[in-house]
Parts: C-alpha cells; sequence; structure tokens
C-alpha cells in the first residue's frame, strides 16, 4: 500500500532501476514526479541533489531532462500514433502532382468535414507533418516542442498539434500527433496558392497498414494489417535505427548488398559511392533540396553508375545515382528513380517488401480542383 501525504499525492517507498547503457543504477521513484519536503509541501526534483552527486554528468542530465519539467509540461511532445479504426474496404488514394512539382507524388485526401487535401507520400518523414498555414485554417493552436527534424539540409524544430479526426482512405485516424511547421521555407515540398499542401504523409502512419503503392493506376491503398497479408516471397525490411520508424530494403548494387531507406519523397536515388568501391563519373555545382531551414543549399552533386543493381531481388539493369558520402552508420536513400518502376507493397506492421514490375502512367495535377486536371 502507498502512504498519502497532504496534497493527495502518493509518497514513494521504494526505487526503481533505470538502464544506462551496461550498467542498472537504483533511481528514486521520485525522479520525475518530486518529493515531500521537511515542510509537507510537495517539490518537483527536492530530493535530487544527492542522487545527482554520485552519477556520471552526462546521463544523469539526460534523464533529467527527459523525465523532470519538460516531460511533465509537455513541451517533449508524444508524437503517439493514432488510434486507427479499420475499414473493412479502403478507399484507394488518387496519386496527383501539384503544378510546382510534377515528378514526385502526392495523394488526395477526401475527408468528409476537412474536405479534399493533398498531402506529400513520403516515406522519408519519419513524422506525419502538418503545414502551419494548414493548421491555422483549422483554427487550431500548435505547441511548441524540443523535438527537431534532422533532414538533408540541417535540422528544423517542429511543434505538434491533435487533430481530432481524420479519414484516410476509408480508415478513421483518431488523436493524430501531427509534427507542424512552414513546408515552403523548411522543406522541398512547394507551396502554390492555387494547390496548397496540407501536409505529409510520413512513415510513421503508414507503418500501421499495408501499404500498395501502385504507379501503373495512379493509386495508394491503405489495408487493414489483419486483413492483408504478402506472399512467401516477399523480403524481410530493416528499420533505420533500432526503434526508428523508417524502413530499409536490400538493393543489391555492383555485387555489394547496401540497405538504403525507402525513400518516396527522393526524386534520385542517393548511395555512398566509395563504400560501393564506385568511382565518380561526373560531377558539377548544383542544389540539393532536402528537409531543413530553407529547404535546399549548394553543393557539389556527384554521380557515379553501377553496371547492374536490383530491388529486393527484381533485376534493375545498370543504375546512375547521386553519390552521398555519410558516416557508416547512416544508410542511402532508394528514390522515385527506382520506386517508381514498381508495384511496392510495405507491410509495416510485419516490416515485409513486395516489388512487381509496372509501367507508370502520367498522373494528374493537382490544382485545388476535385477532381484533379488530367495530364
Amino acid at each position: 500500500m502507498t502512504p498519502e501525504r497532504a496534497g493527495g499525492k502518493p509518497r514513494p517507498n521504494r526505487a526503481s532501476k533505470v538502464p544506462i547503457g551496461s550498467r542498472v543504477l537504483p533511481l528514486p521513484a521520485s525522479f520525475a514526479t518530486g518529493a515531500w519536503g521537511r515542510d509537507g509541501a510537495w517539490r518537483t526534483g527536492a530530493t535530487l541533489a544527492p542522487w545527482l552527486r554520485s552519477r556520471p554528468l552526462i546521463p544523469t542530465l539526460a534523464l533529467s531532462v527527459l523525465l523532470t519539467g519538460p516531460a511533465r509540461s509537455g513541451i517533449l511532445a508524444p508524437f503517439a500514433p493514432p488510434e486507427v479504426t479499420y475499414a473493412a474496404t479502403p478507399d484507394p488514394l488518387p496519386l496527383v502532382h501539384v503544378p510546382s512539382d510534377r515528378q514526385r507524388p502526392y495523394v488526395l485526401v477526401r475527408d468528409p468535414a476537412l474536405g479534399t487535401l493533398a498531402f506529400f507520400l513520403d516515406t522519408g518523414f519519419s513524422r506525419t507533418t502538418c503545414d502551419d498555414g494548414f493548421v491555422a485554417s483549422l483554427g487550431l493552436d500548435a505547441r511548441r516542442t524540443l523535438a527537431r527534424s534532422r533532414g538533408e539540409v540541417g535540422r528544423v524544430p517542429l511543434g505538434v498539434v491533435d487533430i481530432p479526426e481524420l479519414v484516410l482512405g476509408g480508415h478513421v485516424l483518431e488523436d493524430l500527433h501531427c509534427a507542424v511547421r512552414d513546408l515552403a521555407t523548411t522543406s522541398s515540398v512547394p507551396q502554390d496558392p492555387r494547390a496548397p499542401v496540407a501536409g505529409v504523409l510520413g512513415s510513421d502512419v503508414m507503418r500501421l497498414f499495408v501499404v500498395e503503392i501502385d504507379p501503373g493506376r495512379g493509386l495508394v491503398t491503405l489495408h487493414d494489417p489483419s486483413m492483408a497479408r504478402l506472399d512467401d516471397g516477399a523480403v524481410r525490411l530493416r528499420r533505420d535505427r533500432p526503434c526508428g520508424r523508417r524502413f530499409r530494403a536490400p538493393l543489391e548494387v555492383a555485387g555489394r548488398t547496401t540497405w538504403p531507406v525507402i525513400d518516396t519523397g527522393a526524386t534520385r536515388t542517393h548511395l555512398d559511392a566509395a563504400r560501393l568501391d564506385l568511382p565518380i563519373i561526373w560531377e558539377r555545382e548544383g542544389v540539393l533540396r532536402g528537409s531543413g531551414p530553407g529547404g535546399r543549399v549548394r553543393v557539389r552533386v556527384r554521380e557515379a553508375e553501377a553496371p547492374e543493381a536490383s530491388l529486393a531481388g527484381q533485376a534493375l539493369g545498370a543504375l546512375r545515382f547521386r553519390d552521398r558520402p555519410k558516416p557508416r552508420w547512416t544508410p542511402g536513400l532508394v528514390g522515385q528513380d527506382v520506386l517508381g518502376r514498381f508495384v511496392l507493397v510495405i507491410d509495416g506492421p510485419r516490416r515485409r517488401l513486395e516489388v512487381r514490375p509496372v509501367e507508370r502512367r502520367a498522373w494528374p495535377v493537382w490544382q485545388g480542383l476535385d477532381p484533379p486536371v488530367a495530364p
């Protein structure tokens, strides 16, 4: 039984243990919630000083930030997955382009309450993101957080907003915690007044479904995982980090297997040429578009070519890709120049991938009208 004190708060009477690396340190159970003072008042962190002095500085500070004030006040936003009510028969989402971007995929989301919305389809985004202009149009207020989005161009601070309900392909998403930022100035997603983009449909939401992306029919279908399973020939996917939201697929390049992130928002495939022992065959000054302050940066663009490549066992022939030298623990990206050749079926809950060759057709252009303008 937990004793009670004035104010109705429980007084901890046991110590918990928190793992830090390979060590397990005894941690007072009052660490995250506070402790009772001698005068009977409840004080957050009142008993931490002796414990802090006896422990290593860096892990102690990390735990202090994560478990005390910011976590209790909501500054560290909980980007928890939404509750999903799956539809028996999903409604396919049309694939479209927008006037300022006719290379990458966008989907039209038809919500009974919100109308027709355009979302950028990007499995390279860890978090589903809402444009701040779209959030303002809903009359919602974004909360400040300590979270940052790390992209190709740099880091961007994120807000968070709770969307009570969103109908996505027939499925109902409740309490969607959407990251908030100005997409026009912090990403490669263009904003056109004629066809505003509401946000980015990221991997944190798509991994709740079996996602079928069919460039041939121009449709994205989100299946209930309990009602859709892939064939035995499907390949296993990896995560980009031990607890990462994005998926990595096996890409064989010049006899070597690499595991780039499946990035439907990338126009080109980006790999480390030096790690694959492939020479640079072309380079010039150029612009890299991506997530980060300004949405773009001038870089030295370099390209390499592999004589043969295959994605999940499907032959690609010769593959020309952008050189992306990164540390060994940072994966490459496989983009639309490869992904657009196949029907992709990504089973998020079971981490499986199935690819089938397809002939891609032109998609209509979203100009703020429904239905969109035919190509």
